[in-house]
């Protein structure tokens, strides 16, 4: 069997729940655009890999679209009553199709940015916050104040080999005074969509499913406003039953489509 290669690989620490002597740390391995982690040599896929093919996304369809005749719009507006000959339509197609795209790359870079700040003060750092994340951080800040909470880990990976095997990396995991536990996920989108209610729900249930006793464990989607510093939470343990099974189908499909992809 060919060795596999991967684009790039990160060691990536195990959240404190379930961390052992014997396994700290586990891979994080990107190929082919799709993110996977490895467990004593097992490849996992990543939570957000199994929603990413499987789960249907209109709104962000339908937002490429808009951007695209935006963009096209624009580039023909700078042209008006000028001869529209064939290098001016084929310049103002390929400008549609990127403008969406170069979009989006930003917004995944201010998310990037604005979770690795969020991480980092977790930490205790100092950290310097740019203009455009200003009221991200402030959104944080006003979320975290509200909370009596104690950090256990940021930027951690779970994983879990049940129904089947998938992994993922959390944003926080906190630690209540009653002792109960928060996992959080935080997004800078424009709305708090279903698909991180699943994505939070995959991660609980694969620390939760491994760690032995009662373990109490609340999910927590929180929006933080890159324009108005406001936030918005979605608490996650209310659809319990629900979540369950829409993962599992969700997980189920993506094993089935990689298993006929490859034939098997």
């Amino acid at each position: 069997m060919p060795k596999i290669r991967y684009l790039t690989t990160e060691r990536i620490p195990l959240n404190s729940l379930q961390r052992s002597w014997e396994l700290t740390h586990i891979d994080r391995v990107t190929k082919r655009k799709a993110r996977h982690y490895v467990v004593n040599g097992k490849e996992m896929p990543s939570v957000t890999t199994v929603l990413g093919r499987v789960w249907p996304k209109p709104a962000l369809y339908n937002w490429y679209a808009k951007r695209g005749r935006e963009a096209m719009a624009e580039y023909l507006g700078e042209h008006l009553g000028e001869p529209i000959e064939h290098g001016i339509l084929e310049n103002a197609v390929a400008e549609a199709k990127l403008r969406p795209k170069t979009d989006a790359q930003e917004a995944a870079d201010l998310g990037s940015a604005a979770h690795d700040l969020i991480s980092r003060e977790l930490k205790g750092e100092t950290v310097v916050v740019p203009a455009e994340l200003k009221a991200v951080m402030e959104a944080y800040h006003k979320w975290y104040a509200e909370e009596d909470l104690e950090l256990l880990d940021t930027e951690t990976a779970i994983y879990s080999e049940q129904p089947l095997a998938h992994a993922g990396t959390i944003d926080a995991l906190f630690k209540r005074p009653n002792g109960s536990y928060l996992l959080v996920d935080f997004k800078t989108s424009k709305a708090i969509y279903d698909e991180a209610e699943v994505q939070v729900h995959a991660y609980r249930e694969a620390i939760m499913n491994s760690v032995p006793g009662d373990c109490h464990m609340d999910g927590q989607v929180i929006r933080l406003g890159k324009e108005v510093p406001d936030f918005e939470v979605r608490d996650i343990d209310d659809h319990e039953r629900r979540l369950t099974k829409v993962w599992q189908a969700a997980l189920h499909f993506y094993h089935a489509l990689e298993g006929r992809k490859n034939g098997v």
